[in-house]
């Protein structure tokens, strides 16, 4: 099946806000949890406004959850073939670890070779949060746990931090196959989404659900999607509260704020709710805005797209070495605003390049890789 290739465009573009997320946080984490000091309140201000949508990382790890929820269920509702499920399910852990494998092993050397630099950054940034990473011994057998084990199963984000989300990657795309195995079939159908989405509230769990449920209106055009077809005005409300929803702050208070509003003592976690909900509304404005379409299909975003999951493995590593180490050869020759852009365009620059090479001889190694696991193994060829 031909793959969505906006839907690319977009996850690559989210990818990227991950990278200026963590960099943030690096070097200049007023922006992320505000502060009151006198030298930090355009900071302060920032991070409490609508432009922190552009380094709003957890808004962008709801996105990439889901378009998880869409793409795995979109083929499915194409063709109602349940063995779609079982071949999707039998690769789906392959395709996954072969990649998280490399980044794992990658930060394992750097940590043998003593090449992390995160605190003597955290030092000068003031970045209590980069210098808490890679503080610890590392260890071949644990190392090999984390990779085929905790990274899925657990906690295992130790060598590599981002791969928190791997464990919710790996369970919420089982949590599709589930949902498409018991009800994707069913006429009335929609009474399992509420039940599923009220029983998965205030967890990302959500976002898969949302990502099906908008696969589902889009394969079978209802009356819903023909009514929301009709009105760009619904559209263009319903994607700029989505995208007010997606800069909700993360880590910081928002008393004071235009987002003070939101706080409801039944939201637990109000972060996580308007992210979710925020990702939900831009994808399905995304799904029926042709203008969206052919932005999200350019050439620059496309390539974001194809490199989006080994750069989402491989930044934060990155980070932690190389650009760290860039910017302290720097800082003390320049100011410090400009030690740390040189050191992100420099740093960029490498990303994009090993990521491309991560996406060539990795993880398209991996997504055939697991194609051949289920056609010989699961399979019956005649």
């Amino acid at each position: 099946m031909k793959k969505i290739q906006y839907m690319d465009g977009l996850r690559g573009l989210a990818a990227f806000i991950v990278v200026l997320n963590h960099f943030v946080l690096a070097f200049y984490p007023a922006l992320f949890f505000g502060s009151d000091a006198q030298n930090q309140h355009v900071e302060s201000f920032v991070s409490g406004s609508v432009f922190n949508i552009f380094y709003n990382g957890n808004f962008a790890v709801c996105i990439f959850f889901v378009l998880s929820g869409f793409v795995l269920s979109h083929k499915f509702f194409l063709q109602k073939n349940h063995e779609i499920i079982t071949e999707s399910a039998v690769k789906r852990y392959a395709r996954l670890a072969i990649p998280v494998a490399v980044s794992v092993f990658l930060a394992f050397i750097l940590m043998k070779f003593s090449l992390f630099y995160n605190r003597e950054v955290s030092a000068i940034s003031g970045s209590g949060w980069f210098g808490d990473f890679w503080n610890f011994k590392p260890n071949f057998l644990d190392a090999l746990n984390q990779i085929f084990i905790r990274s899925f199963f657990a906690d295992g984000s130790d060598y590599n931090s981002i791969l928190w989300t791997i464990a919710f990657e790996f369970s919420g795309s089982f949590l599709v196959f589930g949902f498409l195995a018991l009800f994707g079939k069913i006429k009335n159908r929609y009474w399992a989404y509420l039940i599923v989405a009220a029983f998965f509230f205030q967890t990302y769990y959500l976002t898969f659900i949302l990502g099906i449920l908008l696969s589902d209106l889009m394969a079978h055009k209802n009356m819903l999607i023909r009514e929301f077809d009709k009105s760009k005005l619904i559209r263009t409300a319903l994607l700029f509260t989505g995208l007010f929803l997606g800069s909700y702050p993360s880590g910081r208070a928002v008393t004071g704020t235009v987002y003070a509003f939101l706080e409801k003592p039944f939201l637990l976690n109000t972060s996580l709710t308007c992210h979710m909900l925020g990702a939900f509304l831009v994808i399905a404005v995304l799904l029926d805005s042709k203008r969206m379409q052919k932005i999200f299909s350019s050439r620059y975003l496309l390539f974001l797209g194809e490199i989006s999951f080994a750069m989402y493995l491989l930044h934060f590593i990155i980070l932690g070495s190389l650009t760290s180490f860039i910017f302290l050869k720097l800082d003390p020759h320049l100011p410090y605003l400009e030690a740390v852009l040189s050191s992100f365009v420099i740093s960029i620059i490498i990303i994009f390049c090993v990521s491309y090479f991560m996406y060539l001889y990795v993880d398209k190694k991996a997504v055939h890789f697991s194609k051949v696991l289920y056609n010989r193994i699961f399979k019956n060829i005649d």
